[in-house]
């Protein structure tokens, strides 16, 4: 898939959901992460005075670095005959073919040991993940045994563990669960219940109602060090009916 002038990939790449730019959910995960997914420039949070700047910066280092999305096709690595125009070229033609749909209403839930946004229903999620997972699988380096073993953690089920040594990842298709990551793990119970308390009341403006998905999100993470960042939206469906 190179071409001339076509830039070699390097790193990962993941097919996600975000916001639509500019959004009010989209201003709602930059502020509360503190960084932007597009320019990758910090945004200040508007704490309440119950949440202390260090809380809050412990509680969002992890989801900082994956900015503010929900995962459709898990991060990979690209083949090394694959560069990122082609996966670009790639997304658009999966995203062509999907109609857009509207995200069911958002609430702050504990998901194990942290908190996400969640929608009320995830069948057309599910659907399109699916769509995602087949379509752009052929394009990345396959897992190792090193990696799946990495990631093969004692509470997995046997249909995880098959979807694990098949796919690279045991959350796709069946087992596929959509969710917009706010935190990282927050063992103490009293904490994590005070800090969905403060997440509920910040995330009110944009939870609660439908939100149209009218893209594919393109992620890139130059490195396992840096932050990922959008770097392309897909438009779902013909452009034309849906501008």
């Amino acid at each position: 898939m190179n071409g001339p002038g076509n830039r070699q990939t390097s790193g990962r790449y993941g097919v996600y959901y975000a916001p639509e730019s500019g959004g009010g959910l989209d201003r709602f995960g930059a502020a509360w992460l503190g960084r932007d997914n597009e320019t990758g420039q910090p945004v200040s949070p508007a704490l309440p005075d119950s949440l202390s700047p260090d809380e809050w910066r412990a509680a969002t280092e992890s989801p900082r670095r994956y900015g503010f999305h929900g995962t459709l096709m898990p991060p990979f690595t690209p083949l090394p005959d694959v560069d990122e125009a082609g996966i670009i070229e790639r997304l658009e033609s999966l995203a062509g073919a999907l109609a857009p749909f509207d995200l069911a209403p958002l609430s702050v839930r504990v998901i194990g040991s942290f908190l996400a946004l969640v929608p009320a229903d995830q069948a057309r999620l599910g659907e399109v993940a699916e769509a995602c997972l087949r379509a752009m699988t052929p394009l990345r380096v396959p897992a190792t045994a090193e990696e799946n073993e990495a990631r093969r953690t004692p509470g997995l089920t046997p249909v995880q563990n098959r979807l694990l040594d098949e796919w690279g990842y045991p959350y796709v298709l069946s087992e596929f669960r959509f969710h917009i990551t706010l935190t990282g793990r927050v063992e103490d119970p009293d904490r994590r219940a005070r800090l969905a308390d403060i997440l509920s009341g910040l995330s009110a403006p944009v939870t609660g109602r439908p939100r149209p998905v009218r893209e594919l999100c393109l992620f890139h993470q130059p490195d396992r060090s840096a932050p990922f960042r959008l770097i392309h939206r897909a438009r779902l469906g013909n452009s034309k009916e849906n501008s």
